[in-house]
C-alpha cells in the first residue's frame, strides 16, 4: 500500500502524481497495520436461532408528531434502523436533526438520546437548540416574520418575549438534560463502549468523517476508516437495538461522497437540498428498505429553524403572474410528490437567422418538441420568434406532464391572449397530435384546489382541440 505524504491519499500502486492534491513524488510505501484485538466471550457468543413469529415481534417505534417529518420517515423512527442524512455544508443538517430530536422527546418520554458532534461544542449546540425551540411567545414572532413586517416591529416583539423565553428554555433544559447527552470524542472504540454502558435508545453521529478506529493507521476521513467505522456502527446498533442517525457530506459536484458502501449498509438514505435564492429546503428519501422512497418534505428557513411548509400550493398560486399572456399553472411531480408550479413563456421577434430557444429549469429537448408540434398542427409561425421559457425558482424539471402547459403558454404569448388563471394544464403530447396520459395523473389532480378547472384528456383528445379551449378562456 502506498500513501501520499501530503494529503494521505492511498493507492495500491506507486504513483508519480497524486490524483488528490496534485503533488509529485509524494508516495511512500506503508504497511497497513491492523491491530489484533482479542474478541471477548460476549462477542464469541453464538446468536440464538429463533423462529419468526409476528405475534411475538418486539420491534419498537419512536413516535413523531411533525407531519413533514413523518412523511419522510415512515411516520415513526424504529429501533435497529440506520439512517443516513447527507447534504451540502451550511444547509442546516444539524438543525433538522435537532428538530427531530425535539419531536422525539416530546412524544417519547424517557427516551435516552446521545448526540455526538466533534465539529461543534456543547454551547453551540444548546444555542441552536434554544433558537429552534417552540417558545410560548414564538408564534407571534413567527407571524411577524412570515408577514414580512418592519424590522423595528419584529425586534421590539423579540425583546419583549426574550425574558419569558429564557425562563421557558431554562425549564425545558432542566427536563431535557437527563435524557439528552452531548459528547465530544473521535475514537470509535470509546464511543461504542459509552453507548453500551449508558444504554442509549437513539444516537446521532454528526458527522461520521470525524470518527476513526484505532485498528487502522489512516486518518479519520479516509475511505478505509469510513468503511470500517460505518460497518462497526451498523453492526453495533443492530445488535444493541439502537436507532442511529449518521450525517455525511457531499462532493464538490453535489453528489454523496465516497465510499458508496456507506449507502448500502444503512436502511434509509435522506438527502437535504435547497434553492440558492429561495428560503426553502427539500428533504428527500433516496432509499428506504421497508417503505416507498417517494416522498419529499418541504421546509422554510427562518430565524427559528426549519419550519414545515403546508401551504406551498397557495403560495405559488398567489405569486403566479397569470394576469399576463404566456403564464399558466400546472402540476409537476417531484419524487412522486405533486407540486404546483407557474410556467412562463416570452416570445420576442428574432433578429438572428436562427431564432433562440432558451429554457431555464426545463428540458430544452421538450421545448423543441412542443414547438415543432405547434408549428406542424396549429400553424403557429414560431420560427420568427425567440422563445424564452422560465419556471420561477431553482428546480430542474424533466417531467413530460408539463407538455400541455408549455404548449398553452406559447399559444397565449403568440396570440397575446390571457389564459384563464383558474385552469390547470396537465398532460403529455405525442409526436403526432394525440394527448397521452401523464405519470401519476390522479396524484396531480388531488393536489389542485377544488375551485380550479383541470384541462387534461377529459377536456381535449388531441392538440387540435387546444385552440377551442384557449379561445374560450
Amino acid at each position: 500500500m502506498y500513501k501520499c505524504q501530503n494529503c494521505w491519499y492511498t493507492s495500491a500502486t506507486k504513483l508519480g502524481r497524486c490524483p488528490s492534491c496534485g503533488q509529485f513524488w509524494t508516495f511512500v510505501e506503508v504497511e497497513n497495520k491492523v491491530s489484533k484485538i482479542k474478541a471477548s466471550k460476549k462477542q464469541l457468543k453464538r446468536w440464538n436461532i429463533l423462529q419468526f413469529d409476528e405475534s411475538k415481534s418486539n420491534i419498537q417505534y419512536f413516535k413523531l408528531s411533525e407531519p413533514e417529518i413523518k412523511r419522510i420517515l415512515t411516520k415513526w423512527i424504529k429501533r435497529w434502523w440506520i439512517y443516513l442524512l447527507w447534504g451540502e455544508p451550511w444547509i442546516w443538517k444539524s438543525t433538522i436533526i435537532l428538530q427531530i430530536i425535539d419531536d422525539l422527546l416530546k412524544n417519547n418520554p424517557g427516551l435516552k438520546i446521545w448526540y455526538f458532534s466533534w465539529e461543534e461544542n456543547i454551547d453551540q449546540i444548546l444555542e441552536r437548540k434554544k433558537r429552534i425551540i417552540e417558545y410560548k411567545g414564538s408564534k407571534e414572532l413567527w407571524d411577524i416574520w412570515r408577514e414580512k413586517e418592519s424590522p423595528k416591529k419584529f425586534w421590539k416583539s423579540f425583546e419583549e418575549n426574550k425574558e419569558e423565553d429564557n425562563k421557558n428554555f431554562q425549564t425545558f433544559s432542566d427536563n431535557f438534560s437527563p435524557t439528552f447527552h452531548v459528547y465530544h470524542a473521535t475514537v470509535l472504540e470509546d464511543i461504542l463502549t459509552t453507548i453500551e454502558v449508558e444504554k442509549f435508545d437513539f444516537v446521532v453521529f454528526d458527522s461520521i468523517q470525524t470518527i476513526y478506529s484505532q485498528q487502522l493507521d489512516s486518518p479519520a476521513w479516509s475511505v478505509s476508516q469510513v468503511k470500517l467505522v460505518s460497518e462497526k456502527i451498523s453492526e453495533f446498533c443492530k445488535r444493541q437495538g439502537i436507532a442511529c442517525f449518521i450525517i455525511w457530506h457531499v462532493t464538490k459536484w453535489g453528489e454523496i461522497a465516497w465510499p458508496k458502501y456507506l449507502e448500502h449498509i444503512v436502511d434509509v438514505v435522506l438527502y437535504l437540498e435547497w434553492d440558492r435564492f429561495w428560503q426553502y429546503r427539500f428533504l428527500r428519501a433516496k432509499k428506504n428498505r421497508f417503505w416507498p422512497a417517494d416522498e419529499v418534505g418541504i421546509f422554510e428557513m427562518t430565524l427559528f429553524g426549519l419550519r414545515p411548509v403546508y401551504d406551498i400550493k397557495e403560495r405559488i398560486i398567489q405569486a403566479a403572474q397569470t394576469s399576463v399572456p404566456g403564464s399558466v399553472l400546472t402540476v409537476w411531480i417531484d419524487n412522486w410528490r405533486p407540486v404546483i408550479v407557474n410556467l412562463e413563456v416570452l416570445l420576442n421577434k428574432s433578429k438572428y437567422k436562427y431564432p433562440q430557444r432558451t429554457a431555464i429549469w426545463i428540458d430544452s429537448n421538450r421545448l423543441n418538441l412542443v414547438i415543432a408540434i405547434l408549428e406542424r398542427y396549429l400553424g403557429l409561425k414560431l420560427n420568427l420568434f425567440d422563445i424564452f421559457v422560465n419556471i420561477p425558482g431553482e428546480r430542474k424539471f424533466y417531467d413530460s406532464g408539463l407538455d400541455l402547459a408549455l404548449a398553452a403558454a406559447i399559444w397565449g404569448q403568440y396570440k397575446n391572449q390571457l389564459i384563464d388563471k383558474r385552469k390547470f394544464f396537465i398532460w403529455e403530447i405525442w409526436l403526432g397530435w394525440q394527448i397521452l396520459p401523464s405519470k401519476l395523473h390522479e396524484k396531480r389532480i388531488k393536489e389542485i384546489p377544488q375551485w380550479f378547472e383541470v384541462v387534461d384528456y377529459k377536456k381535449i383528445k388531441n392538440i387540435l382541440e387546444l385552440n377551442n379551449i384557449l379561445k374560450s378562456s
